[in-house]
């Protein structure tokens, strides 16, 4: 990361004319070590606006990936499928389909790479195991919880997703609310840390109370 860091830089230092510090203290690159923690970061940079009362609902979140993808869903023509797995990867998205898509099939879609081939987006392969309506459905629910600065009941149809990466209802909330403050060089579970931690030959990394787990690392 610190490599890409350098040359995302220098390029873009070279295309302003100027020089001196790229990256200041708000930008920081931090590798996500597990699927629970894909989710988390997803839903903590969708709601930012919300957390930061910019916004009440995703769907009024200016400059968002989830609002971009709202907007299209709500000019859908072909509403009567029930999938939008095939249609997050078609060329009718006018205003998110530069984003990669969010759903991932594990057992149908292709292994390896899936590269663009029209060169808006870096990749057409999903990265949750959760359908776009369902992302949507959690993030507007957790949204609300954040405005209204408590933590209701969440419904009934969204609660395996959570129960899933292991988390009840008020971790969830409380992970995407801190997400900036719980992870520094890494993002995960309390177990992919302690491997992130051996594989970097560290003895730990910080994540202090972290929800994803019963211990912290």
């Amino acid at each position: 990361m610190r490599c890409t860091s350098e040359n995302i830089a220098r390029r873009s230092n070279a295309e302003d004319q100027v020089t001196g510090h790229f990256w200041e203290g708000r930008y920081k690159a931090q590798i996500l070590l597990d699927e629970a923690i894909l989710l988390v970061c997803a839903a903590y940079v969708d709601l930012n606006p919300i957390r930061a009362a910019l916004a009440e609902t995703p769907e009024t979140s200016d400059f968002t990936g989830a609002k971009e993808r709202i907007d299209d869903l709500s000019e859908r023509s072909d509403r009567s499928r029930a999938s939008t797995h095939d249609w997050e990867r078609s060329r009718r998205r006018r205003r998110s389909g530069w984003m990669s898509p969010i759903e991932i099939n594990e057992r149908d879609d292709e292994v390896g790479p899936a590269v663009d081939a029209s060169g808006r987006r870096a990749s057409s392969k999903g990265f949750l195991p959760v359908s776009m309506a369902r992302y949507l459905e959690l993030l507007d629910w957790t949204g609300r919880q954040l405005c209204a600065d408590k933590v209701g009941s969440i419904p009934e149809h969204l609660s395996p997703i959570l129960q899933r990466i292991g988390l009840d209802t008020h971790g969830w909330c409380d992970i995407v609310r801190k997400f900036g403050r719980i992870f520094k060089r890494a993002a995960g579970t309390p177990e992919s840390l302690a491997s992130e931690a051996c594989r970097r030959g560290q003895g730990w990394l910080c994540a202090r109370e972290n929800p994803l787990g019963l211990s912290s690392v």
